[in-house]
Formats: structure tokens, sequence, C-alpha cells
């Protein structure tokens, strides 16, 4: 069988068209006329053809030196000072960096917390790894655990770690939405190492890349590291990732992201204010504001004199506030005119910025210490938990950066090794042991046995067959009655039957060629005797009072049954619940 029968078989009538078309051809086949007869087949072709749109900015005066600038006021070193200077996104950030650093080695057991190399297609439940791809999955786990490769003499103490690795990516993450390493390639090209890079100095090269052909993308130099406007290295495409958690189809973006501080820039500035305000009350004195009503007739140029004193001390807004200025005079009244910071509610106010800080980073208050309750709600008897609202800061906040890390670094590294394998972190459910135990004991008592549970826990089935029941009341009393009923019936027979016999062993009713031709003499005395009509009313009459008897006595065996199961469920239960609590590592309480 050729190579066209193979891809004939597995592709279907499409190319079976077009490779009918080839064989009856004599011409030279060109490309154009080959897609033609595929699509005429039903096949998709990918398209050569260029997008027509603009995607950058040919106006953009910040594409100087030859690579992109971020589209903001705010440099990277702004960002980076706001992070560290505003106390609730230095501790967000510590929070998540801590947060996902537990995850930065292989999982040791089911619900641990850490990574694992996995099949990628895992549709098919019933399917595993085979013992070959348990091993390379093993291999991959460990490359990741040294950042890479480690070479004969190299030890891994000569490197980052992953979870040193981890934690200098999410910090860039959360800081600067750009997320960039490098890939170091062995001979045959495929990744080997790779290093986190410091992502504020690295810049997308210009380069119209939408309209490029794929050889041309390949070869150009993508990115390009920039320290104090000189490019210090350049990277091709395969060379570095450059990642975006944000990203923006604004055509003045130039490929960046929005940061979460560039987000929250308002309010880190009333944030920062505030908090300068309150530190500047305990160096520069405690007066309180007010106007200051000089009392008689003084000269001009005496008050001049003293305005331009008084402006320069406590002009300037927080620099030269709570400045006392001294002066002479025969009497002065002081009006107050200001509140203290109780009366303004200074504390709902920064608690309102913190509040708004959290929402940006998808972070409960609760989870850097801020307890707050529901706004407009003066009891607490209709909060919710506190592990409730960890939880779902966690499903806002934390999974969606544990996605954005686990999608790059399958693009960047696992498939590039291995296309039918994927890196994913697990244990993410702190209670995930507890619930699954407590689903497989509801599955055991609805609808599956529990040697059916047991082989989905890797468990060998239960001796002597007692695991092949389920653990409901109503299933154990149907099987014993349906058990009961089948013993009952392979002891019934003729010898043992109640029901009267003839002389030839046989039912008086039963009628067979024996008795047809012991008593053909005696047939038409008994059809003259009773006619027809009233000897199938007999009959009938019998069957009816058979049928009777024998619901009177399957209902008193049933009463009897159910009776003894009765006795008997109470302490078949009581020894399933200890079984199951053994094969899941927790005796049950019950």
């Amino acid at each position: 069988m050729g190579l066209l029968d193979d891809i004939t078989g597995a592709t279907g009538a499409g190319i079976s068209a077009a490779r009918d078309w080839l064989v009856r051809s004599d011409d030279d086949v060109t490309p154009t006329m080959m897609a033609e007869v595929l699509e005429k087949g039903g096949i998709a072709q990918p398209t050569h053809e260029k997008p027509r749109a603009m995607f950058h900015d040919p106006y953009a005066i910040m594409d100087w030196g030859g690579w992109r600038q971020r589209p903001s006021a705010l440099t990277y070193d702004t960002l980076r000072q706001m992070a560290a200077g505003c106390a609730p996104i230095t501790s967000i950030i510590q929070l998540r960096v801590n947060q996902i650093s537990q995850f930065a080695r292989p999982q040791q057991s089911p619900y641990d917390k850490g990574y694992r190399v996995v099949l990628r297609d895992r549709r098919d439940s019933k399917r595993s790894m085979s013992k070959a791809e348990q091993g390379r999955a093993a291999e991959l786990e460990r490359m990741l655990e040294t950042t890479g490769w480690l070479l004969p003499n190299e030890k891994p103490v000569d490197r980052d770690s992953f979870r040193t690795f981890v934690k200098k990516s999410v910090r860039d993450v959360l800081t600067y939405d750009q997320w960039c390493f490098e890939k170091l390639r062995d001979r045959q090209g495929r990744p080997s190492r790779f290093i986190a890079l410091p992502s504020e100095t690295i810049r997308p090269a210009v380069a119209d890349i939408e309209h490029m052909e794929v050889e041309m993308r390949r070869e150009r130099v993508s990115h390009v590291q920039v320290y104090e406007n000189t490019v210090i290295a350049e990277f091709a495409p395969d060379d570095v990732a450059w990642c975006i958690m944000n990203p923006r189809s604004d055509i003045r973006a130039n490929s960046f992201g929005l940061s979460p501080v560039e987000q929250s820039i308002r309010i880190v500035t009333a944030w920062l204010f505030g908090f300068e305000y309150n530190q500047k009350f305990f160096t520069q004195g405690s007066a309180i504001k007010g106007l200051i009503n000089i009392k008689g007739a003084i000269p001009d140029k005496q008050m001049r004199a003293f305005r331009r004193m008084w402006y320069s001390m406590v002009g300037g807004g927080i620099t030269n506030a709570w400045r006392t200025p001294i002066l002479n005079s025969e009497d002065i009244q002081w009006v107050n005119m200001h509140s203290s910071n109780r009366d303004v509610e200074f504390s709902a106010w920064s608690d309102y910025l913190n509040k708004l800080l959290c929402s940006i980073y998808g972070v409960d208050p609760i989870e850097i210490n801020f307890q707050y309750g529901n706004t407009g709600q003066s009891s607490s008897l209709n909060q919710g938990g506190q592990e409730e609202k960890v939880v779902e800061s966690k499903d806002k906040g934390l999974r969606p950066l544990v996605d954005h890390l686990t999608d790059h670094l399958n693009q960047h590294l696992i498939w590039e090794l291995e296309e039918d394998f994927e890196f994913s972190f697990v244990g993410m459910d702190a209670k995930a042991e507890e619930a699954e135990r407590e689903a497989r004991i509801k599955e055991s008592s609805a609808f599956k046995t529990v040697d059916e549970v047991r082989a989905e826990m890797d468990l060998k089935p239960m001796p002597d067959g007692k695991g092949e029941l389920i653990r409901d009341p109503s299933w154990l009393q149907w099987a014993m009655a349906k058990d009961a009923a089948e013993e009952g019936m392979g002891e019934e027979g003729p010898m043992g039957s109640d029901e009267p016999t003839d002389e030839t062993g046989d039912h008086p009713h039963d009628w067979d060629e024996d008795d047809d031709l012991l008593h053909a003499d005696d047939k038409e005395s008994v059809e003259d005797h009773n006619p027809e009509p009233d000897n199938m009313l007999a009959h009938d009459d019998d069957e009816v009072l058979a049928a009777s008897a024998d619901a009177v006595i399957e209902f008193a065996q049933e009463q009897l049954r159910k009776a003894e199961t009765t006795r008997m469920l109470k302490g078949d239960m009581q020894w399933l619940n200890v079984q199951l609590g053994e094969a899941h590592g927790q005796p049950d309480k019950h």
C-alpha cells in the first residue's frame, strides 16, 4: 500500500478525488491547481493570503532605535517604584509569589501541591499513560525542576531552580505585565535550558511581522535587550519567550500589555498622598488649620511682610504643611476651620482605596489581612465565611495567573519537546482529598459498586466478591430477595411440590403424547361429559386459584426476607464504611 493510499484511508473522499485527478492529468500540476482540487474535495487548506489590516501606528515617534517603546508616560522604573512604594500592591505581589512558588516542585502524592507533565489529550478517560510515557513525563518534570538539562559537570546549584524562576516570573507579570525568558537550544534545535530575563530590558523589534512570509519571520530579529538606550543583545523568535497576560488590540499599544500597576495609577497616587499626609502630621507639628484675624489696625507694610512670611512657610502643599508662623502683634484671634481626620472619615477613604487595589489584582482583602464587612450591612449574620472568601479570591486572581504561566510554559518548552504532553499545576484545592472521598462514598451509595470505586483508586477488588454491591438499603434488600428467590426456585421440583399429580407423576391438567395414547378411548367420554366451554372455564378457575396461592406464598416469603435483611443491614453498612475509609487512608468516623 502506497503513501497516497495511506493518506486516502486517513482523510477520506477529498484526497481520493484529488488523487484521481492527479492520475488523469498529463500537465504539470501547480500549487494553485492542487489547492482548487482539494477545496472541491472538501479539504480545507491554509491560506497564504496576507492580512490587509494595519496593526501598528505608522506615525509612532517612539519606535526610534529599531525597537518599540511602551505607549505610556510611565516608564519601567516608575512602575517598579509604584509597586514597591504602595504597601497594598507590595503585599498582593508578595502573596501571589508565595502562593505560586508552592507549586514549583513535582507532585509527590495525588493531593499535594506541585506540577505534573501529563498527556495532552485526556478526553478518553479509560486511557492511561504507558510505562514509557510515564518515564518520559518524569524526565520532563526533572528537566523543569533544574530549568533545563544539566551538563555532565554541572550541579543544580549552578543555576536557578524552577522555584526561583517562577518567583521572578510572577513578580514581572504583576508589575510590568511582561514576562520574558531566553531559550537555549541543543545541536538538534530543541530547548535544553531556559533562563528568566530582566523583563524591563526586553523590547519588540520594529518589524511588520503580520505581513511577512513565514520563512522571513523565523529568520528575523524579533526582540532586543536595551540598557541605557543601547542594544545589548538580539533574539530570534525561537530564542526568547515574550509573554503578555493582558494583551490589547490597540494600534498604539505596540504589542505591550496593560500592567495592573498602570491600571491603578490614580488609586496609587491617592493612597500615597494620604499616607504622606499622615506621615507629615508627626514630623511637622500638629497645629490646627484655621483663619488668623489680627485685631486692630496695623501698617500695610507690616501686613504685606506677614503675608509673605505666611505663604513661604505654609504654602506648597504637604512639604510645608503644619508650620506655624511667628509674628508680633497686640492681639491675634485664631478661628478653627479644620476638622480632625476622624471627622472627615479618613479611615473609610483609606479602606476604599485598599478595596479598589485588591479588585484590580483579583484579591480579597482578607488575604492581605484587611477584614471588611459588606458595604451597607450592619449585621454580620449573613456574611460568608472567611474560608469561602479566600476560595473565591483564588478563583478570581490566582487561577488566571496560573493559567497564564501554564500556557506559555507549554507553548515555549513542553510542546517543542513532546507535543503529546502538557505541563499543569495541580493541587489547587486544599480539600480535594476530602471532597473526592465524600463523592466516592456517595457514588458507592447510588450507582457504583464498591469494587468499581476501588478500581478508580487503582485498588484490587475485595475478596470473595464482597465488593460487588451498592451501598444502598433498597438495592441490598432487592438483591438479597432476588438471591433468596433463586435459591428457593432451585430447591422446588416435582417431588417437593404440594400440587396433586396423577399416577404418571404429571399434573392432572398437563397433557402429553403418552396421555393421548393411553387414554385415547377416554377422551370421547370426557368430551361428551364435559362440553368444551365448561371444560375451559374449569381450567381457568384452577389457574386463578393456583396463582392466588402462589402470590400468598411469595408475599409471606418476602416479609420474612425483609425482617432478616433489616436485622443484618446495620452491621453490613458499618462494615462497608470501614472498608471504604481504609481504602481512602482514613478510617470512617461513622
